[in-house]
């Protein structure tokens, strides 16, 4: 008996992990395609009470316990889930709306173990700041929580916007009181220090944002690399800011496009080459099947529309994103959708995978899967979906096509062939034209023939076939669904194409070519030409390299050229320095590297600590270099040492008083100065940035009383670029 209930046990923990894997295209009664299922939470099970639906949907990973927790919106609040083991999950906890009122859009971002919330349609619900880490505390029952912050600088906002790189927020859609920045554009919020949010800036000089993607921009354009760049949906168009400066921002372009009917929503590709963008109610109102919009933003002020993906389906399509070539969209009624992105530079979009969230139909309504999170760790994407709660999945996707349809016979005979995998039994073939983007079946007639079967022939003299695009879906027995590539031009001629993955200095090259013989890759630095598909290069400095492939077959050649940008991997050196009674204290802002050099100029051995103290035995004047490393090379950045910075002669930093000083509590800070203020840190003595902000008034204070006893340093900037430091003894 006791064997028994050990083996039983054993099972039971096995099914708890186990996802149910889709096969003959269901997993678990759902529809779907290459994506398994681990488990969904009901809307009723999530909020605890009848009636709610569900909303947008983020991620957070706690980087002490690494587990995976789903963040997911709801009409009256937020729902906290444990996906540790996403078979099984768990709801940790639920944070009431602020106002107590239920809204239709609720959005949630993250940053720095923080959550931000935001509400449309609840006047006074502002923005919610919730410390994620009191998820590691909660208990056996679902907590409710309250808030640790909140930010009433807007009445109710349609969305959140966070770069977590920078510490910003924008908040769009902005109505009400307390919102100065116009019709609801960019409303620029500082949560470098979470539970302080303080106004920052606008930028609104194209009314109202619905939502948008904001990064450092580290893409082509070389105007704009290192700059803080936002990518919006302005409602009919494609609106690009320069937000770098906080109380300067400006207008980069604007461009709309055919069929606009509502920009909603778009995510950069990883390389920033690319945007890729929806419209919420192009479906509805124009009539048209589902709609990727794929743009070229390699030249910021000049986007382009380079395609426009027609699906066969029809359902409206709603928030996307981006991952390892990847596109995962969740289109309402038909669920999530994910689409190969590996030929985005050609245009090309395939889908790869689905799974239906929404079991009651496909059509037009708003109905099925608002959101998805694609970036946990563990690879699974958690999706939500309005109607029928959380959904727990993870794609299991396969090239099983190898040969997708190229003309090879240099316009002489129009064959197009297309290969599966061995071990794969194929259901059925149909081969597809594309008439105005939107894939229509080809039926036998006077001019294709074997529309059903692994090799269309065509009618050489068939009128505009140069100009024609070609596909073939296939259905395997398993019932999983396979769509190729594009054909190439009736020519012959091969299409190139490649993308690039970075790790420091090395880059290996993905070769996306279609009805390519031959390859020669120029790497952008002199180097050898390589012949190999798939070549790696490891260049010798970060720069940015304009990569070639030039690809041929019997009937000739095509190039495709694509920048790689390794600047952004370099260390960006930087350092400032306190002086106490003749004792220097050297303050580290390097970014990107953990390997130093100090040089002190005196004649003295080198230094690697990263925050050094040291003490000359005269005035000088000394030139301090510090050299930064990282895998990709060095950076230097000097200063000079005399008799003023040994004697604090410095007029900014007359400028500033600090008290009391030691602080146990809240320390003031008093500037007398009309000098503009760039920024205001404050960094501990190991170079971690404690606190942020690039304004100051006359008199501020600054809440330390959490903060851990030691030496801290303030740091004030101004737009001259010149320094006042000054040394915090926390008690």
């Amino acid at each position: 008996m006791t064997k028994l209930l050990t083996l039983f046990f054993i099972l039971l923990s096995i099914n708890l992990i186990a996802q149910t894997p889709c096969e003959n295209g269901v997993a678990d009664g759902y529809p779907c395609n290459q994506v398994d299922f681990f488990s969904n939470l009901n809307n009723n099970t999530l909020s605890g009470t009848s009636g709610v639906q569900s909303n947008d949907i983020w991620g957070w990973t706690d980087s002490q316990t690494n587990k995976e927790y789903v963040l997911i919106g709801q009409t009256n609040g937020t729902v906290f889930v444990d996906i540790s083991n996403p078979s099984s999950p768990v709801i940790a906890g639920r944070l009431p709306s602020h106002t107590g009122n239920a809204s239709s859009w609720r959005d949630i971002k993250v940053y720095n173990n923080y959550a931000f919330i935001v509400a449309d349609g609840n006047t006074g619900h502002g923005m919610q700041v919730f410390d994620l880490t009191r998820l590691r505390n909660v208990g056996n029952s679902i907590e409710i929580f309250d808030n640790d912050a909140h930010y009433n600088g807007v009445s109710s906002a349609h969305n959140v916007v966070i770069n977590e790189e920078t510490g910003f927020a924008y908040i769009v859609g902005a109505r009400g009181a307390g919102n100065n920045c116009g019709s609801g554009g960019l409303h620029i919020v500082n949560i470098q220090e979470p539970k302080r949010p303080t106004f920052e800036g606008c930028f609104d000089v194209d009314g109202y944002t619905h939502d948008a993607q904001c990064v450092i921009y580290n893409g082509p354009d070389t105007n704009y690399q290192g700059k803080e760049i936002c990518f919006n949906a302005n409602e009919n168009t494609v609106t690009i800011a320069d937000v770098d400066d906080k109380d300067n921002t400006s207008l980069i372009s604007k461009v709309s496009y055919p069929q606009s009917a509502y920009s909603h929503q778009g995510w950069l590709t990883e390389d920033h080459q690319y945007f890729i963008s929806n419209d919420e109610l192009d479906e509805l109102n124009r009539g048209i099947n589902t709609r990727t919009l794929i743009w070229d933003v390699r030249n910021l002020d000049n986007p382009i529309l380079l395609n426009e993906y027609f699906s066969e389906r029809i359902a409206i399509d709603h928030n996307l994103y981006t991952k390892d070539f990847k596109i995962f969209q969740s289109n309402y009624t038909n669920g999530l959708i994910i689409l190969d992105g590996k030929k985005v530079a050609k245009g090309d979009l395939r889908e790869l995978a689905f799974f239906d969230t929404y079991f009651q139909g496909n059509n037009t309504s708003f109905n099925g899967s608002w959101s998805n999170y694609p970036y946990f760790e563990s690879g699974v994407v958690a999706i939500s979906d309005i109607n029928n709660g959380l959904f727990l999945v993870q794609p299991n996707i396969e090239e099983k096509i190898t040969q997708h349809p190229v003309f090879t016979s240099c316009g002489v005979e129009a064959v197009l062939n297309v290969g599966v995998a061995n071990g794969f039994t194929v259901e059925s073939y149909q081969w597809q034209i594309l008439t105005g983007g939107t894939p229509e079946n080809l039926t036998n007639d006077a001019n294709y023939s074997g529309v059903n079967t692994a090799q269309l022939t065509i009618n050489p003299e068939l009128s505009g076939l140069a100009d024609m695009q070609f596909r073939c879906k296939i259905e395997l027995a398993n019932g999983e669904i396979l769509t190729s590539y594009l054909s190439n031009t009736i020519d012959g001629f091969p299409d190139a194409n490649f993308s690039a993955s970075m790790t420091d200095l090395a880059v290996q090259f993905e070769n996306n070519s279609l009805g390519g013989q031959n390859y020669e890759w120029d790497f952008g630095d002199g180097s050898q030409i390589s012949t190999e598909p798939n070549p790696s290069h490891t260049y010798e400095s970060a720069e940015i390299y304009e990569v070639r492939l030039t690809t041929s077959n019997d009937c000739g050649s095509s190039e495709f050229v694509y920048s790689v940008n390794l600047s952004q991997c370099l260390p960006f050196a930087d350092f400032t320095v306190s002086v106490d009674e003749g004792e220097i204290s050297f303050i580290n802002l390097t970014r990107n590297s953990n390997l130093f050099e100090w040089d002190f100029g005196d004649g003295s051995p080198i230094i690697t600590d990263k925050n050094p103290v040291y003490t000359y035995d005269s005035e000088g004047p000394y030139e301090v270099t510090l050299t930064a490393y990282n895998n990709c090379g060095a950076s230097t950045a000097t200063l000079t040492i005399d008799a003023a910075v040994l004697n604090n002669d410095n007029i900014l930093e007359k400028s500033v008083s600090i008290y009391p000083n030691p602080v146990q509590d809240q320390l003031f800070i008093n500037y007398n100065s009309t000098a503009e203020v760039q920024d205001v840190n404050i960094v501990s003595s190991e170079g971690r940035k404690m606190y942020f902000n690039d304004v100051l008034k006359n008199q501020e204070s600054i809440k330390m009383s959490s903060w851990e006893e030691g030496i801290y340093f303030l740091i004030i900037t101004n737009a001259k670029g010149e320094r006042a430091v000054k040394k915090i003894i926390k008690n």
